[in-house]
């Protein structure tokens, strides 16, 4: 660290570690002068495998935006439908992340 003062424990709501694997309460050292932050060993390494086991389950497709009425669609492929076990008529939540990304969340009944 920079400052060279003893950083507080902190815990981070949201962390991407990898880009595009959302941790969720990361652990990290974060100074209270600056903000700058860092990890222990361990901490890299809890991060790392919980990184690897959301990968496991990581599902990557490539579809083309098609036009239904006057909407815009994604059609979402039957593996990934299945994994998530969504079905016709159930209701998501679409939110943009940035100018580039758009996160898609099945509604808890």
């Amino acid at each position: 660290m920079k400052c060279n003062i003893n950083a507080n424990r902190v815990v981070y709501p949201t962390y991407e570690y990898e880009e595009g694997v959302p941790l969720k309460d990361v652990e990290a050292f974060e100074c209270p002068n600056c903000g700058e932050f860092t990890f222990t060993e361990e901490q890299v390494d809890e991060m790392e495998r919980r990184t690897d086991a959301i990968k496991i389950h990581t599902f990557s497709f490539l579809r083309r935006v098609t036009v239904s009425g006057r909407s815009l669609c994604i059609n979402i492929p039957e593996d990934l439908a299945r994994h998530l076990k969504v079905a016709k008529g159930q209701a998501i939540r679409i939110r943009a992340l940035d100018d580039r990304r758009f996160l898609v969340e099945k509604q808890i009944r």
